[in-house]
């Protein structure tokens, strides 16, 4: 399946001849009047929006990006599943110290500024809306912006929860300066429901291109925010509309170290990726980069490490089963480039090497072009299984045989009798089985926070660190750090009107 290219809208100058005098026309600006009137026009647009996804895009660019702005890298480094052996806001994360420093501070400042692309987003689905291009490209082009848009909303609310957002009548009249509040969480709710069901209408089963938005992509994003909120009900009937997607659209790859590696790329287990590719610079994984020593034998000798940055804490690590298969790509040891092995004596004190990726044969210094995953059909079997025996009240042999289908794929066992002799053991379980399944895949935080154990689970790592070393001086954290907190400078441009966080 060929993959998306990230094209951004250029502006252009073009000089005109009439007669013998070269008269000058400015087409270096976009207007409905001159733009969105070709089916090319609505591609450019609707990839412009792909755009702030793309995952080589260091610093605040990005949404994906591997560093400390990054969605998968923040959710994962601020949980037990990860940690980064460079200290500085890498420690602040790992230990939920939001405040302690301002290490953080730039990172929260990049995360929150993304909100300004929903009316972005916005505004290029009314542009499309009144384009005069034919019905049946317009709803491809709507189907997925409807979805980016959603997309985009979900990443915001899971970080900050409501995020201001202009309505169509304050984005009609641009030159009247309006501080907008939050939206509640009710008018969000409309939100995401109006973009995702929109997108789930009027999207292709199967994309365009990888990493194209598809069906499943929007309901997959739909059910996130579901989850979040807690509307099991609702996520239940979604993860069911997607399991009905398999065998015709995806389906559960017998190998799960395949589905990460060069060879794998395109597997029909992937409901969404980010596409790496060599001809562009913005569509590159720099994940195995950062996690990669600079002495580890790494397949070809152009592709380098950057020197252990992120780690899997070895607390972690030995929470899984010696026979489980998605720790192959987990390394507790190696051999270096100089015939020195490299262990938790030495310089992996602090936690193995998740290397989740495969060997790129073309990676090129810190630049692999595996594509970098975000949902897969083995989460839509775990969140089926965690809907039923919530909205039930006990496991059923059906949410059994989900949670064992990705067990089985491991080299495990089914769960025993001890683990699903009640709702709670069986959900104590299935939090576990998640972060074996999803590990550096950006889901633990949220599914801690879900499961009501991402603080307790926090204040058990500031406690040890805290008795090894009482010159830390770490705080305890509570509930609030469920949330980040929302950069002073927004609320001071909004004129308070954008409140904080409660706790901060």
């Amino acid at each position: 399946m060929k993959a998306i290219k990230y094209i951004a809208i250029a502006s252009l100058l073009m000089l005109t001849v009439n007669s013998c005098t070269l008269e000058r026309e400015e087409y270096s600006e976009i207007y409905p009047e001159n733009f969105f009137l070709t089916e090319t026009d609505l591609t450019l647009a609707v990839n412009a929006l792909y755009y702030d996804f793309s995952p080589g895009l260091w610093g605040a660019s990005s949404v994906y990006t591997a560093d400390y702005n990054g969605y998968q890298t923040i959710s994962d480094l601020s949980t037990d599943a990860g940690w980064c052996d460079w200290g500085w806001e890498s420690d602040d994360l790992y230990y939920q110290q939001w405040t302690a420093t301002v290490g953080l501070a730039t990172q929260f400042w990049n995360c929150f500024s993304h909100y300004n692309y929903l009316s972005k987003a916005r505004n290029t689905i009314r542009r499309i809306e009144a384009s005069s291009v034919a019905d049946n490209v317009k709803s491809v082009a709507l189907g997925e912006a409807h979805a980016l848009r959603g997309w985009m909303a979900l990443y915001l609310y899971d970080m900050f929860g409501p995020v201001p957002v202009a309505s169509d009548e304050i984005l009609d009249d641009p030159e009247t300066f309006v501080y907008l509040p939050r939206l509640t969480e009710e008018e969000y709710d409309e939100l995401m429901e109006t973009d995702l069901r929109a997108a789930i209408e009027l999207l292709p089963e199967q994309p365009s291109a990888r990493g194209r938005m598809s069906k499943g992509a929007a309901r997959m994003i739909l059910l996130k925010y579901y989850m979040i909120k807690g509307y099991f009900d609702r996520a239940e009937t979604l993860a069911r509309d997607l399991y009905g997607m398999e065998g015709s659209v995806y389906t559960l790859q017998p190998d799960y170290n395949h589905v990460f590696s060069k060879a794998g790329i395109g597997n029909n287990e992937i409901i969404l990726q980010l596409p790496c590719n060599v001809s562009s610079t913005s569509a590159v994984n720099y994940v195995t980069a950062e996690v990669l020593p600079s002495d580890y034998p790494w397949g070809a000798e152009k592709g380098t490490g950057w020197g252990i940055g992120y780690l899997m804490p070895w607390a972690f690590y030995e929470t899984y089963d010696a026979a489980d298969i998605r720790r192959q790509n987990i390394k507790d040891s190696y051999v270096n480039t100089s015939g020195v092995t490299v262990d938790r004596s030495g310089r992996l004190a602090k936690g193995a090497l998740p290397l989740k990726y495969g060997v790129d044969p073309d990676m090129n210094g810190g630049m692999s072009y595996i594509d970098l995953i975000i949902y897969r059909y083995s989460d839509v079997l775990l969140t089926l299984a965690e809907c039923i025996v919530r909205n039930q009240g006990s496991p059923t042999v059906e949410a059994i045989d989900l949670v064992n289908r990705v067990r089985t794929r491991a080299g495990l066992p089914g769960l025993d009798a001890t683990q699903t002799g009640s709702a709670s053991a069986f959900l104590d379980a299935l939090l576990l089985e998640r972060g074996h399944e999803f590990y550096f895949e950006g889901l633990r935080r949220q599914d801690l926070i879900r499961f009501g154990k991402y603080v307790e689970y926090a204040n058990q790592r500031i406690n040890a660190a805290n008795a090894a070393d009482a010159g830390l001086g770490y705080f305890t954290v509570t509930d609030a750090h469920n949330r980040f907190p929302i950069p002073q400078s927004f609320i001071d441009e909004s004129k308070s009107e954008i409140k904080q966080n409660p706790g901060y």
